[in-house]
């Protein structure tokens, strides 16, 4: 297992904006445990990749002690810049399984740029392993104002969900009820 130290940057180049890199975005569907391994793989190409990630804390079962953990927020998908420029050097790899050209690749950076800010304010992040349903939002105060997302739990209006459609999978973060308005138009 990596100590925390030894985990990839989450975006090479690590100054870059995902905004700067539009329109040349690519998803790797990599082999089961393999995104960090492509990460390095990618930096030591020069190759721009994101690949959030989290700390978690668990409790070891055998002797008691925590254990800490940086996971793939995605897990199996690594977004990818450039790929076109340096398709065979990156396929040498042999960690992908396949490339998936991103198409709407505006809602793409906005999705995982949304998942970029939650990280960045170290917001209580959950994972859920399939897109979201609900109450479109918008976040109106506090560090993640302008996002938006979705209420699929009217009795819990405080965790809104971030769907990001390219890997069918969403993350949760908790909102104080007062910071959100319903996005109007809605059906």
């Amino acid at each position: 297992m990596l100590r925390l130290s030894e985990n990839p940057n989450p975006r090479w180049p690590a100054d870059r904006a995902l905004l700067d890199d539009l329109g040349q975005w690519w998803v790797a569907r990599v082999k089961p445990r393999n995104e960090k391994a492509l990460a390095w793989e990618l930096a030591r190409l020069d190759v721009g990749y994101y690949l959030p990630m989290i700390r978690k804390r668990t409790i070891r079962r055998d002797n008691g002690k925590p254990r800490k953990s940086v996971l793939c927020i995605f897990p199996g998908y690594v977004p990818v810049v450039g790929y076109e420029e340096k398709k065979a050097d990156i396929l040498r790899s042999g960690r992908i399984v396949k490339m998936i050209r991103v198409i709407d690749q505006e809602r793409f950076v906005a999705e995982l740029e949304n998942v970029r800010r939650a990280l960045e304010h170290e917001m209580e992040l959950g994972l859920h392993p399939h897109l979201a349903v609900g109450l479109r939002v918008r976040i109106v105060s506090g560090p993640l104002q302008g996002m938006e997302g979705l209420v699929i739990d009217l009795d819990q209006p405080d965790k809104i969900f971030l769907n990001v459609e390219m890997f069918n999978q969403a993350i949760t973060v908790r909102v104080s009820p007062e910071q959100l308005v319903p996005v109007e138009g809605q059906h």
